[in-house]
């Protein structure tokens, strides 16, 4: 099921009691008022645009569905999830770390195989001898015999070379360990990236459908204006193309939104996920006062429009489009602590924590036991055994006479040689030398890539952080133009053209802060990876 907001169940039941109890009384109201409006609406045709937007009669404008950023609680069955919820159920479910989770297990039985050469080893037999020995002159047969041997052999000691191969095993083991931790790791990365990607989705999304509304109101003050001669045809058909123009972006980041979400649940590996809202993140706080209260009230502070009044040009502050959720602009509430680690104290720390590192290095010391075990293959190895034996023989056990069994108990100890092929020993030398070397050029490749990676990733995160407060000054000052450029317009000393490009670039200003603060959080997520900081779960 595709995540949905719990403020829209709330806003939804809020807009339906209140829709209910508004009906009535308009009705009630109506009546006693219309008499009055009409004649001196006659006189002033401009007012009855204005009369709409009053604050007293507080017309609630056309709301378009979209979720909103506020944190929500539980309603009517739909989860709240964090950062941290979806955190625990995508390494929950994630095939990569169950799969590096099952490599960690297989490294530990490596270490008991190789401890296994000093367990000793039960052999037993059966088996039936018949046998002829020919001279010149004459043959001699070996009596029929079945025989049984039991026994138990160890080996004591190989001169380090088991030592080796336990080594070995030993470090591939904890070299694993950093894997599935450095696995952890990556995923907890992508599912921060898809959450943050969420919540940026969300927010360009509630910018437009903030544009959406005010283009809805801006043509229906065209067209009013248009009505009584003060604006041209060719305003209210660009103010049409503009509101057409806000409904297609609202419905591409609608889009944009649920491709986030589909993201979330894919690095979650979450299938057939409840219904469930995210919260705001620390770095990624926007947060926003909208509910059903606060309406876009576009009402000018003025006692009367008769003909021969002019239209005074100063309008009161957040009286036009600017008004009520767009003038508590969510925007300027973003907060974030700025990164604390210098560059580097970035690089000491990648340097101690990075479990890829650590794992290379592992491997490196692994490859040295390997080489021990292969030199090592030539030397002797100390070995004691013991065997019970029985036998008897078949001719007997056809007559049944049971005189000719015979058992007995052989012990042995001794300092065995294995078989040695010279050419073959020097080459699996050689072998095992240039696996060192690879090993060794291997974590020096690696330090060195995150020396420069960190610095790479650094400098880029503090720029995007010291971008950031200018990106919410330019925010502030297209929202200042625009609201002077909405004014000019409403009383006729600006044209369409000024307005509704003071319009795109506060939308652009907004839309571009946000894009800024997501890089910003991907930027200190990257940078936390490579650093490995550790997340809790």
């Amino acid at each position: 099921m595709t995540p949905v907001f719990a403020d829209e169940v709330s806003t939804q039941a809020q807009n339906s009691e209140q829709a209910a109890v508004q009906t009535t009384q308009t009705k009630t109201q109506t009546k006693s008022l219309v008499q009055e409006k009409e004649k001196d609406l006659k006189t002033n045709p401009l007012k009855s645009f204005f009369s709409k937007f009053s604050r007293k009669n507080k017309k609630v404008t056309k709301q378009t569905e979209i979720p909103v950023v506020n944190e929500v609680p539980i309603i009517n069955g739909s989860i709240v999830y964090n950062m941290d919820d979806c955190i625990k159920i995508g390494l929950k479910n994630s095939p990569t770390v169950k799969n590096l989770k099952q490599t960690l297990s297989s490294q530990k039985n490596e270490i008991n195989i190789a401890k296994s050469n000093y367990f000793p080893v039960i052999f037993a037999g059966t088996g039936y001898n018949y046998g002829v020995t020919r001279y010149s002159e004459r043959s001699i047969t070996t009596p029929n015999k079945y025989g049984v041997d039991v026994g138990l052999s160890a080996m004591i000691w190989d001169f380090g070379r088991t030592v080796a191969k336990i080594n070995m095993s030993k470090f591939n083991y904890e070299a694993a360990g950093y894997d599935l931790k450095d696995g952890i790791l990556n995923t907890v990365f992508d599912i921060k990236l898809a959450y943050t990607e969420v919540l940026s989705a969300r927010a360009n999304t509630d910018v437009l459908l903030q544009n959406v509304k005010i283009n809805e109101l801006n043509v229906e003050r065209t067209k009013a204006m248009y009505e009584v001669g003060l604006k041209s045809k060719i305003d209210l058909v660009n103010a049409e193309v503009s509101l057409t123009e806000a409904e297609i972006s609202l419905l591409n980041a609608q889009n944009t939104y649920q491709s986030a979400l589909i993201a979330l649940n894919s690095a979650m590996y979450y299938i057939n996920p409840p219904q469930y809202s995210i919260t705001p993140t620390d770095t990624f706080n926007f947060q926003r006062d909208d509910t059903i209260k606060n309406e876009i009230n576009v009402a000018y502070e003025k006692k009367s429009y008769n003909d021969n009044e002019e239209i005074p040009v100063g309008i009161k502050e957040g009286s036009i489009f600017t008004a009520g959720i767009e003038k508590k602009n969510f925007i300027t509430s973003y907060k974030f602590d700025p990164f604390a680690l210098s560059l580097q104290e970035a690089i000491d720390k990648a340097f101690a924590d990075r479990y890829d590192l650590k794992s290379i290095k592992l491997l490196e010391k692994a490859s040295e036991e390997s080489l021990k075990a292969v030199k090592r293959n030539n030397y002797p190895q100390l070995n004691v055994s013991a065997k019970y034996s029985l036998g008897v023989n078949a001719s007997n056990v056809a007559n049944q006479d049971n005189g000719n069994v015979s058992n007995g108990v052989t012990l042995y100890g001794g300092l065995d040689l294995p078989n040695t092929n010279p050419m073959l020993l020097k080459n699996q030398i050689e072998i095992a030398k240039s696996n060192v070397e690879v090993a060794k050029n291997n974590v020096v490749n690696m330090e060195n890539n995150i020396y420069f990676e960190i610095q790479d990733l650094y400098v880029n995160m503090k720029q995007l952080e010291q971008k950031i407060p200018l990106m919410r000054r330019r925010v502030q000052q297209s929202l200042e133009n625009f609201e002077l450029a909405d004014g000019r317009y409403a009383v006729g000393l600006g044209d369409y053209i000024e307005l509704q490009q003071a319009l795109t670039n506060y939308n652009n200003a907004q839309l571009s802060f946000i894009e800024s603060v997501f890089l910003y959080n991907k930027a200190r997520f990257e940078l936390e990876r490579a650093m490995a900081t550790e997340y809790n779960y």
